[in-house]
């Protein structure tokens, strides 16, 4: 099961790229997906996936750069929260908001490709567990602890995958997950939702 959700993040990914982001890429980086789309049920999904980061990576880049996004890490309860190795937050436009479990406060990051180690459209079921817990579900290693993704977190989507509603009927819940590396984040200050800027 989890084989085939994998197979069809990467066919979603492909598509995305060929039909949003298609200008960012050069000819070399779409022919690569070309080559890759013909030869999925032939490979490896790993060694495919592995393919595809530097064009996934190119893409966050460059969305991220353009200033239309805005990360947050919501507060679930009133006290600031612990820092740990791994933040959850959600990626939104910003003239359209979408919070977390309808919370207002939050931390604002700026981030980057590199600091993303999973996401999803919806809660991404993601646990921090033990080394002995590490199984088809890990995404990462983190110190001595592994991150494992019970819906399937992947590296292998887009913002535009994560806001866009038009994908998002399938899910009873629309969080555009972000799980991410602590260290490699910057906090740019608290957050408050007001009614102006709140998705509707």
């Amino acid at each position: 099961m989890l084989e085939e959700k994998r197979k069809k993040q990467l066919l979603d990914f492909c598509k995305t790229c060929i039909e949003v982001y298609k200008s960012y890429l050069t000819n070399d980086e779409l022919k690569l997906i070309d080559e890759i789309l013909k030869s999925i049920n032939d490979k490896d999904l790993k060694f495919l996936e592995e393919r595809l980061i530097p064009i996934v990576s190119k893409i966050w880049e460059i969305e991220l750069d353009s200033d239309k996004y805005i990360i947050i890490s919501w507060n679930k309860f009133a006290k600031e929260k612990n820092k740990h190795d791994i933040t959850f937050a959600t990626i939104s436009r910003k003239d359209e908001i979408n919070s977390f479990c309808d919370l207002k406060e939050g931390t604002e990051y700026k981030i980057s490709f590199a600091s993303l180690i999973g996401a999803l459209n919806k809660d991404g079921a993601t646990l921090i567990e033990d080394l002995n817990h590490k199984n088809e579900y890990t995404i990462a290693t983190v110190g001595d602890k592994v991150i494992n993704s019970y819906n399937g977190a992947t590296r292998l989507i887009t913002p535009y995958q994560l806001v866009s509603l038009d994908l998002k009927s399938d899910y009873k819940s629309n969080y555009n997950e972000l799980i991410l590396r602590t260290d490699m984040i910057e906090e740019i200050g608290p957050y408050t939702l007001d009614s102006s800027n709140k998705l509707k």
